[in-house]
This record gives structure tokens, C-alpha cells and sequence, in this order.
């Protein structure tokens, strides 16, 4: 008995905890995942359409994108999303004055449009303007912003669409920074482009590339990272290497002194992965998970509770770290679970100004909030009748009156599943929806006016 008591606290744990995350990325300042069941959820600040439901309405609280389930990758770029199917196509949506989401146009979007055609793309990264992708051919291609080269196009001219850059067939992994790129091929070298101010690309200037130069001449890089101004790289013997401006730590030597080429981290030799936000790093060690953090720590995005770190720290003392994600000011990560069962847990800290933590405040989070497993479209904090709106008769039939005393911009109706089954712009005090089609059953219905957001139960007869 005891240990059938001890296996069901177990499961429980875990459930509570959520083990339902696949991916995860942090942006500037909004936030981007894949659950286990391929589908696709964003949360955070949606100013420019970011998070792509369609609106630009903030989300303190996970919001899933569409019923597709063949999501496979996302990323969360300074204020632009991509993501990539299973099928191999390319979506992207949000910020794009400067081109940066490849379609050929300079409007924002609210929604997932896909890109071209191709259905071969693996690796996508982003930059605060531009945009650098991988196909599964080894090919490398750029487009948005390139005023300082940072697309290694040879030009310093913008591209609306994906143009291939260079002719190479044996890219291995890429990253971006603000206006700069890194890339490491197969054969483990590393190249950089774009901005050179403080040193970022690594080849001991601070002169501009317009095009890919490579860094030194070793060939054991196996992993790259990029913040604003720094980068951070991992050979494959385990050693951890940084460069570019040091103001507040972010290259970790212990120092403040900016580096112009790769400058040796610490002495272990067991790092396994990296990544950057703005102006802070973290990583993971292979042995047990560890995580480590430095640089600055503005809302606490570190992970610890001191000011700027100079020099990796450990962040806390669990060894259930298994995939990190550094945004502008916050971090998200993906672990086990604290009794150990290896599952796929969200924790995730730091700024929340535009809800970018999902915990349904604006709260600046200090220690790792555990986002457990969402299932409902709707946020649950909506799920009252508010004063002045109206939705009528209810039971209802057939039409499914709306009235508030102030615009209703949209309305939405879910089914208990947090599917969304219709969706219906108003732009006036009053509306009507039409509910014929619908199953009889339990709906919410969700109504938007202004920045306002109320969701209300209604039964379909």
C-alpha cells in the first residue's frame, strides 16, 4: 500500500507541475512554446502582433495559436515570432517595418503567414530587424533589416524575401544578436557578420562584415549564442568561450573589459548548451543539468539574487535543467520534474512587464514560476459575469445577443476544449452571433472591447 500511495503522489506531482512542454523560447518581451501535443502557444507583449491570435492584446496568460498539431520549432524574436511545421514550411508573423519576416511586404502581422513556398527550412534565428534561416540542405538565407551587413548578403541594402547567402552547402547552426550573425559549419568553423562595435563578431576588430569572415582558424566549434552586443560559443571539448562588450559581465571572464576575440570561460570542460538575452547569459552543464548565469540582471532575468554577475554562477542547486531560452529581461527553461521523473516542466523568471512570465500578472517574478500545462484558450481569471455586459438569451438557440456600453470590438466563442469555434468582428454596442451550427452543449463566450477582455458561460440548447 505504501508504495502505490508513493507511485500516485508521484503522478500527481507531475501532473500539477504540468509535463507538457516540447520547446520554448523567449523574446524581447513575449514568450513562445510547443507542447508535447505539437501544438503551438504564445503569451507576453503583442504590440505589433507578435504572439499571432490575431489581436494586438496582451496575454498574461497562454494563448494557443490555431488547432494545428504539427508545430516543431519556434522562435521568439525582439518583437516578431517564426515557427516551423513538421511539413517543413516556414511561418512567421508580427513586427515588419524592416522586412524582417520575409514575405515581401512591410506590414505587421497579427497571424501565422507562411513564407514562400520551401519545404525544407530546419533552423530559423532573428535579430531586433533581420532574420536568418537554415535549410535542411545546408544552405544558409537572409532577409529584413542589413544596414551594417548583418545578412553577409556583401550589400548593406534590406531584402523583403528570403536570398540565399553565399553558396556554401555545409551550415551547421546559426544565431543572431541585435545586428549581428553568427554561424559554425560542419566542419567546425566559425563565421560572423554584420555590426563589429565592441567586438561582437569575434575577428579581433571592431570593423563591419558584410559578409560571413570567418573567426580564428579552429575547427571544434560546436554551438553559438548571441546577445545584443556579446556572443557566447561552445567547442566540442566542452570549453566555453565569449566576446564583445563586457559592461555589465555578459562576456563572464571575471572582468568588464569589452573582447575582441574569444576569451576562455572558466576551466571546465563539461558545458553542453548556451544561450543570450539582451545583455545576460546562461548555461547548462552535461553533467546532471546544471545551470549556470551571468552578466546583467536586470529584473532579475539571472536566476539570482545579487546584481550583475562577472563570471558564471549556478543558478539555485537543482540539476533538473534541460533546455534554456534568455529573452530581452526574462529566462525560460524546460525541466524534469522535482520528484525526478523526467518530464518536460516550463520555469520560467525575471521582467513580466507585458505578462511575458504567463502567470496572469504583471509582477516582476524573482524565483522560477512553474506554468503548468494549459488547456482551455481562455484565461480562467474572465470566467464571471461582469457588470454591463450582456450576452442573450441564455439558453440560447439560434442568435446569441451582445451588449456592453462601450464598443465591443470582436467576440470569440470556445467550446470546453479552448478550441475556438467562431469568431466575429462587431465594432458597435451591440451584436449578434449565430449559434445554429453548434452542438447543444457548455460555450464561453469571449468578448473584447477596447483593452477590456470578458469571457462569459452560455449554453447552446
Amino acid at each position: 500500500m505504501k508504495k502505490i500511495i508513493t507511485i500516485l503522489v508521484l503522478i500527481l506531482s507531475v501532473q500539477m507541475f504540468g509535463q507538457c512542454w516540447q520547446k520554448i523560447s523567449a523574446g524581447g518581451h513575449h514568450t513562445a512554446g510547443i507542447k508535447t501535443d505539437g501544438t503551438l502557444w504564445v503569451w507576453g507583449y503583442n504590440n505589433f502582433g507578435q504572439l499571432g491570435d490575431g489581436t494586438t492584446i496582451n496575454r498574461k496568460v497562454p494563448k494557443q495559436i490555431g488547432t494545428e498539431t504539427n508545430w516543431v520549432s519556434v522562435t521568439a524574436t525582439y518583437n516578431q515570432t517564426f515557427a516551423i511545421k513538421t511539413n517543413g514550411t516556414l511561418w512567421a508573423w508580427g513586427y515588419n517595418e524592416f522586412y524582417q519576416l520575409g514575405d515581401g511586404t512591410d506590414v505587421n502581422k497579427s497571424v501565422p503567414i507562411q513564407i514562400g513556398t520551401a519545404t525544407n527550412w530546419e533552423i530559423v534565428a532573428g535579430g531586433n530587424n533581420h532574420t536568418v534561416a537554415k535549410k535542411t540542405n545546408g544552405t544558409l538565407w537572409g532577409w529584413g533589416a542589413n544596414t551594417s551587413g548583418e545578412l553577409g548578403l556583401g550589400s548593406i541594402f534590406s531584402q523583403s524575401v528570403p536570398a540565399q547567402i553565399g553558396v556554401a552547402t555545409n551550415w551547421s547552426s546559426i544565431e543572431c544578436g541585435s545586428v549581428h550573425t553568427l554561424a559554425i559549419k560542419t566542419n567546425g568553423t566559425l563565421w560572423a557578420c554584420g555590426f563589429n562595435g565592441y567586438g561582437r563578431l569575434g575577428d579581433g576588430t571592431t570593423t563591419q562584415r558584410n559578409t560571413p569572415t570567418q573567426i580564428g582558424t579552429d575547427t571544434n566549434w560546436k554551438t553559438v549564442a548571441a546577445g545584443d552586443y556579446h556572443s557566447v560559443a561552445i567547442k566540442t571539448n566542452g570549453t566555453l568561450w565569449a566576446w564583445g562588450y563586457n559592461s555589465n559581465g555578459q562576456v563572464g571572464d571575471n572582468t568588464t573589459i569589452n573582447r575582441l576575440v574569444p576569451t576562455a570561460i572558466s576551466t571546465a570542460t563539461n558545458w553542453k548548451s548556451i544561450s543570450c538575452g539582451r545583455l545576460h547569459s546562461h548555461a547548462l552543464k552535461s553533467d546532471g543539468g546544471e545551470l549556470w548565469a551571468w552578466g546583467n540582471n536586470s529584473g532579475f532575468a539571472l536566476g539570482t539574487p545579487f546584481s550583475d554577475e562577472h563570471m558564471p554562477t549556478r543558478v539555485g542547486n537543482r540539476s533538473y535543467w534541460q533546455q534554456i531560452s534568455d529573452g530581452g529581461d526574462h529566462t525560460s527553461t524546460i525541466t524534469a520534474s522535482e520528484v525526478g521523473v523526467d518530464e518536460k516542466i516550463l520555469r520560467i523568471w525575471g521582467s513580466n512587464n507585458s505578462g511575458q512570465i504567463g502567470n496572469n500578472t504583471y509582477t516582476l517574478q524573482i524565483n522560477p514560476w512553474v506554468l503548468t500545462c494549459p488547456t482551455s484558450n481562455l484565461d480562467t481569471n474572465n470566467f464571471t459575469v461582469s457588470n454591463g455586459v450582456k450576452v442573450y438569451p441564455n439558453p440560447v438557440k439560434n442568435i446569441l445577443n451582445l451588449s456592453f456600453e462601450t464598443t465591443i470590438t470582436s467576440a470569440s466563442i470556445y467550446n470546453l476544449l479552448g478550441q475556438e469555434v467562431i469568431s466575429k468582428v462587431i465594432n458597435a454596442n451591440e451584436g449578434t452571433i449565430d449559434v445554429s451550427n453548434l452542438t447543444s452543449g457548455t460555450y464561453f463566450v469571449k468578448v473584447y472591447a477596447d483593452t477590456l477582455v470578458k469571457t462569459l458561460k452560455v449554453i447552446r440548447e
